[in-house]
């Protein structure tokens, strides 16, 4: 008998092991996507989901062979010189800032703006910023690049307030233009003026795309209840982390610069995400109740980072992304969908595996009921093989 007790906990305990093991990678998982932040989520240079649109309507005068640009869904802007000119980009003090000519690009290490423009709010580094000496002082060219082409933070063609203007705030449902730009250019000594606008443009209700969210997490659910639960999952799992990698692999391509280290950096918590998803995929095809538990904590990390980390691409009218805005809601929803119907496709799995027995038939088997005794057939059988009937007294013995 303890033997036998042996053999079953012995069946019993790596079960144990795994979902502990389990609970604790998620935990591990779920801490890192909650601590990432902003800074993890879908966003290009900070710039994410918006309803600001960065406009240019051109140079004045115009000028062949100079282009400037806003790219990074209006973060950033880039100047590109295919002609045989030397072009210098004033600051905010009317100071040269950047300067491109047939030897690279330079920039005017004094220049506040070098300071100001290395992120997209100008919080970070340290330097003259704002020191209107620095913007008066001789400057000083240092070489940044080797092409004709340069990308910066502009922050006089962007939306720098931490809320929405007056204008939008009364009527955010309707179209306003914000201000008029321009950006101080020479070329080969003569003044040019980059020129546009910003806009509030309203986005879409995102009804509909809460409705397609759902109907996938439906569908994702129902896989848990499938006779064939375990490729079903497995399935399920595979397709949510190839949505999010085409997700990414998007938005990286709409980078100006940058692209591959950008889609490094900014997928280190989905990267370990999509690990985990094709682990439990395979785990799932071998049958293993592991994968169950390893798909449901996937397909949540994938949800809550490559998801709702994007919620807002639903409601506005502009995102990061190379390819249509309504490519990136679609991906996104579809994301949110598959990560809640895999938390709940693990729940219903296990709960319809627990409720069907060790055999699998909705009752408790003879053959599980006591471990000491060798199968159905030989139930109540003495140790000597005899049958039954040989053990009940014959009339002779009676009448003796």
């Amino acid at each position: 008998m303890n033997a036998a007790v042996g053999r079953l906990s012995g069946r019993v305990r790596p079960v144990g092991v795994s979902r502990c093991a389990l609970v604790l990678l998620g935990a591990v998982v779920c801490r890192l996507v909650f601590t990432a932040g902003p800074a993890q989520a879908h966003s290009v240079n900070g710039a994410s989901a918006t309803n600001f649109r960065t406009t240019v309507t051109g140079l004045r005068p115009p000028v062949d062979g100079v282009s400037l640009v806003p790219v990074e869904n209006g973060s950033r802007v880039r100047l590109t010189v295919t002609g045989n000119h030397t072009v210098v980009v004033k600051g905010y003090d009317e100071e040269p800032y950047l300067r491109v000519d047939s030897t690279g690009v330079w920039q005017n290490t004094p220049s506040p703006a070098t300071y100001l423009n290395r992120d997209r709010y100008g919080s970070s580094g340290s330097g003259p910023a704002g020191d209107s000496r620095a913007a008066k002082a001789t400057p000083r060219w240092e070489k940044i690049a080797d092409g004709r082409t340069v990308v910066w933070h502009d922050h006089r063609a962007h939306w720098m307030g931490t809320q929405d203007p007056p204008a939008v705030k009364a009527a955010p449902g309707r179209f306003h233009q914000i201000y008029t730009w321009t950006i101080p250019l020479t070329v080969d000594d003569q003044a040019v003026l980059d020129a546009g606008t910003l806009d509030w443009v309203p986005g879409p209700s995102p009804v509909p795309w809460l409705v397609l969210t759902a109907a996938v997490a439906a569908a994702a659910a129902a896989s848990g209840l499938h006779r064939r639960r375990d490729a079903a999952l497995a399935t399920a799992v595979t397709v949510i982390v190839g949505v999010d990698v085409t997700h990414s692999v998007l938005i990286a391509c709409s980078r100006a610069s940058g692209r591959l280290s950008g889609f490094v950096y900014g997928n280190i918590v989905e990267m370990t995400a999509w690990i985990l998803g094709l682990a439990a995929a395979v785990l799932l095809l071998r049958r293993s109740s592991a994968g169950r538990y390893l798909a449901g904590t996937a397909g949540f990390v994938i949800a809550m980072v490559g998801g709702f980390g994007d919620l807002g691409v639903l409601y506005r009218s502009s995102a990061p992304i190379a390819g249509p805005i309504g490519l990136a809601r679609t991906l996104t929803a579809v994301t949110i969908g598959i990560g809640l119907g895999l938390l709940a496709a693990t729940a219903l799995a296990s709960r319809q595996r627990a409720s069907r027995g060790p055999d699998g038939t909705g009752r408790k088997s003879r053959h599980h009921s006591d471990p000491g005794q060798a199968g159905p057939d030989h139930a109540g059988l003495p140790h000597d093989g005899r049958q039954p009937t040989d053990m009940l007294p014959t009339r002779r013995d009676m009448a003796s």
